[in-house]
């Protein structure tokens, strides 16, 4: 099989177009299987080379290529798919014609799935500014924090009987990797189980009793101990964290009854998302960036404010991370699990605060985590 790498395919795609019959039909089968994988382990569904390659396959004499082309062309993007399904509606192979319909349909139910969360995050928001302008903002939390408990519940029984199954599947998939060996499907395999690990890794977090206990903790050395544990997890998703410079603005010393576990896992997402915002597909790299974290008293609150110039949030991915819902992985992150955001506000909130997201494309986001200067949960020193 030729292996996924970028100067492979794009030297296939140069043989190709000069000569379709310069590789075998098999020869080009396994390389619309090398594809395949290139676009579930990479998402490279948008690459020049990997669309390039994907219309010579769908135009190959051999029906048999053609008809592996067909059964993948709903990996990729709309456009794309649409396309080269009107091309195989033509097709003299009813095969290659059939297969090409059900891979429109299959991607057309995703695109619908999708559109639906969406939807369903945004009445979840309005419903909870409905609750807020009605009966104040302590009677809306109060609900939010029930539904969360019934979801926590929820979540819980389903992470435990999904994290049986992946102790089996971790170890057959594993197996099967160093028998075949990393260029095939077993590797893709092995980063879908990795992606469900951390999900249920996060939804398990997302169940655990909070600690009522809390402590008075120095806060401007929770958020330089946030950066460092947010620099960590960009250093071992492979990006150098350096690119991009983090400056804390002078601030008050201030001291804030808090969980202090809670609250730095709650910042350093915060930072990690701000510094992985300047993640350069193109190039696999952090490009240039500015992050400040600011933090202003205003009265009995604490408002910890991290500012980017990174490239901003469309307004529909926007609204819906305000839910604060799980919202599915960031495919532009190695290791996001979508449940990050969920459980910062879940941490925030039960110290009685506020997570709240501003950003404008080409603008950058600003994140304003909000925390009372008094426990509102009580606990005693120790």
């Amino acid at each position: 099989m030729i292996e996924r790498t970028q100067s492979n395919l794009e030297e296939a795609c140069s043989l190709l177009h000069r000569n379709p019959q310069h590789m075998s039909g098999d020869e080009r089968r396994r390389l619309v299987t090398s594809i395949t994988d290139a676009i579930l382990c990479d998402d490279a569904a948008g690459d020049t080379v990997v669309t390039d390659l994907v219309d010579l396959l769908a135009r190959d004499p051999d029906w048999a290529v053609r008809l592996d082309v067909a059964r993948m062309v709903h990996l990729l993007d709309d456009e794309s798919c649409s396309r080269l399904v009107a091309i195989f509606r033509g097709d003299c192979n009813s095969y290659v014609r059939s297969h090409a319909e059900r891979s429109l349909a299959r991607q057309r139910k995703v695109r619908q799935t999708s559109s639906r969360k969406r939807i369903e995050c945004r009445t979840y928001s309005e419903q909870l500014d409905q609750l807020t302008r009605q009966y104040g903002k302590r009677v809306a939390a109060k609900v939010q924090a029930l539904a969360d408990q019934r979801y926590a519940m929820l979540a819980a029984a389903v992470a435990h009987d999904v994290r049986s199954i992946l102790t089996t599947l971790s170890a057959n998939a594993a197996a099967l990797a160093d028998e075949l060996g990393t260029a095939n499907r077993a590797a893709s395999i092995l980063e879908d189980i990795g992606f469900l690990k951390r999900t249920i890794e996060a939804m398990e977090q997302f169940t655990k009793p909070l600690p009522v206990q809390r402590h008075p903790e120095d806060l401007q050395q929770m958020i330089q101990q946030a950066i460092e544990k947010a620099r960590e997890g960009v250093i071992q998703q492979r990006h150098d964290p350096s690119a991009v410079e983090v400056v804390v603005a002078a601030a008050p010393a201030i001291r804030l009854r808090v969980s202090r576990r809670l609250i730095v896992f709650a910042l350093t997402n915060v930072i990690q998302n701000a510094i992985e915002c300047f993640a350069d597909r193109e190039v696999d790299s952090l490009r240039a960036g500015r992050i400040e974290v600011q933090v202003v008293v205003d009265g009995y609150e604490t408002r910890i404010i991290v500012i980017d110039d990174g490239p901003g949030i469309e307004l529909e991915v926007l609204k819906e991370l305000t839910s604060f819902a799980p919202t599915g992985p960031n495919k532009s992150k190695r290791n996001s699990s979508g449940w990050g955001l969920s459980l910062v506000h879940k941490y925030v909130t039960a110290h009685g605060g506020s997570v709240a997201i501003d950003s404008e494309m080409n603008q950058g986001t600003t994140v304003v985590v909000t925390l009372p200067m008094r426990d509102s949960a009580g606990g005693d020193d120790e």
